[in-house]
């Protein structure tokens, strides 16, 4: 027994220990994010057309990278200010993945594997595309709840700091780093946790069952990325432990857990509307699965 809680303790420490950098570097970003960022810009630029639209919000997503955790309410502003959906909703799904620091995490996470990181960027930028081009003729009064669209700008504190002043909004941008750290960093403890107790703990013929079935596996992982919730900053470090599963579950894994987890899911509920709430949790569950599942058979374990 002590010799499990030791082997408990060495996957959980070496998890959080190697995420947490990333995760902090990510926040960060998000923060830098939702103190400069002009979204009125981005209203002005971005095409109408809605296949344009779409690789704009891909493109977007590489140049402006913000946490799955903070991008709700950035696409709601986006959307309230004209943004069209099609670059919205890509964005929205793409932007937690397809961005210099993520790739970065997962290259490092899974010891230099290309194969991995360009996987992830196609399991990822498909379904986010995709669901950009469903929900390119809505607007945004189709989309959004009322509640929501007549919620008020966050930027509009009431703290009676002028935020416009350069040390105000630097300091902004630490109070954002230090909150979102903390309240990602609970996550990826979490996550540490759970994965280090079903790597110790699970019966082997378990785990053979997982490893030697392709569609389980895949099944399992992404069951497992949306019950975790690791920021999408820290999860490959969870999905690289997993080292015994096939990669295209491990891909699942890091697919689906930055477009639809438990917190994506209840931040959906409080700005879409019901019907739209469905289609962005059950669109890109299908749609990472089904690509998992045809990367299986094009790897030829299917």
């Amino acid at each position: 027994m002590f010799e499990s809680l030791q082997i408990f303790s060495s996957i959980a420490v070496a998890i959080f220990i190697e995420a947490a950098p990333f995760l902090l570097i990510g926040s960060l970003l998000a923060s830098l994010f939702e103190v400069f960022a002009e979204e009125d810009l981005i209203a002005r630029l971005v095409p109408r057309h809605p296949f344009k639209g779409i690789l704009f919000g891909l493109f977007i997503g590489m140049l402006l990278p913000t946490c799955e955790c903070g991008i709700v309410p950035i696409v709601r502003r986006m959307l309230g200010k004209g943004v069209p959906p099609a670059t919205a909703v890509t964005y929205m799904f793409a932007a937690p993945v397809i961005n210099p620091i993520v790739l970065l995490s997962t290259y490092v996470a899974f010891r230099g594997d290309l194969w991995m990181v360009g996987g992830r960027i196609i399991l990822v930028a498909i379904p986010a595309a995709v669901m950009g081009w469903i929900l390119a003729d809505a607007s945004a009064r189709h989309l959004l709840l009322s509640s929501s669209m007549s919620q008020h700008d966050p930027h509009g504190c009431s703290c009676g700091h002028d935020h416009n002043h350069m040390s105000s909004r630097l300091l902004e941008v630490l109070k954002h780093t230090a909150a979102e750290f903390l309240s990602m960093g609970k996550f990826l403890l979490m996550g540490a946790i759970i994965t280090a107790l079903f790597k110790t703990f699970t019966p082997a013929g378990v785990l053979d069952l997982f490893e030697s079935s392709e569609l389980l596996a895949i099944i399992v992982m992404m069951s497992l990325a949306i019950l975790l919730s690791v920021c999408s900053e820290a999860d490959a470090f969870v999905a690289a432990s997993f080292s015994s599963f096939p990669s295209a579950a491990q891909l699942a894994f890091l697919a689906i857990g930055p477009m639809v987890d438990l917190k994506l899911i209840a931040m959906f509920s409080a700005v879409f509307k019901r019907r739209i709430m469905f289609y962005l949790i059950v669109g890109p569950v299908l749609l990472v699965f089904g690509l998992a599942v045809i990367l299986s058979v094009i790897l030829g374990r299917v």
